[in-house]
């Protein structure tokens, strides 16, 4: 009878790599991950109702935005407010833009500007010129009746911007891609 052959054996250092290594660079991975691609948030107010409610939780893509891709409208961001707390808000007015705000409704190149998005006809109130400076855009919550904005607190500096909202992810059943407003010309 022939005599058992012995199993092969691993190198130590395969074996080191294996505990040791791979676990190490998988958790500096995650750490760079959640530090300076994505955040998590939660939504605090009812002032981006229907597209976010109270208790959603969502992803916001940090450093969405470049000289060469700049905020486009329709983009629910994230910004930091002089009081240091996040909002979250959607795009309305780009850099160097002028329109009319009638209420919560936005006149804009001659016709009203497209916002299914919004949970009921915004409130009466005088119309102002709107004038979007250069390096900020103007922000409003999708439930203009009951949202603090830059119809309130002015443009938002495009330096302010942390990034922008790209799924919810908490409850389940309202977990989806929050995809960009397509506006026709």
């Amino acid at each position: 009878m022939p005599a058992p052959t012995e199993p092969a054996r691993r190198p130590r250092g395969a074996l080191v790599a294996v505990r040791v290594v791979v676990p190490v660079v998988f958790a500096l991975s995650l750490w760079y991950l959640f530090t300076n691609v994505i955040r998590f948030g939660y939504i605090v107010s009812t002032s981006m109702e229907p597209t976010l409610l109270v208790g959603d939780y969502y992803i916001v893509r940090l450093h969405a935005y470049t000289a060469q891709r700049p905020p486009q409208r329709g983009d629910v961001i994230v910004f930091v407010a002089a009081d240091g707390d996040p909002y979250v808000k959607r795009v309305i007015g780009l850099s160097g833009e002028r329109f009319l705000v009638f209420g919560g409704s936005v006149w804009l190149d001659g016709r009203w500007l497209p916002e299914p998005y919004l949970k009921e006809r915004p409130g009466l109130a005088p119309p102002v010129a709107v004038t979007v400076p250069a390096g900020s855009v103007y922000v409003m919550g999708d439930n203009r009746n009951f949202s603090a904005d830059s119809r309130d607190a002015g443009p938002v500096p495009l330096e302010q911007i942390m990034g922008r909202v790209i799924r919810i992810v908490w409850p389940s059943d309202r977990m989806r891609v929050m995809e960009p407003i397509a506006y026709s010309p």
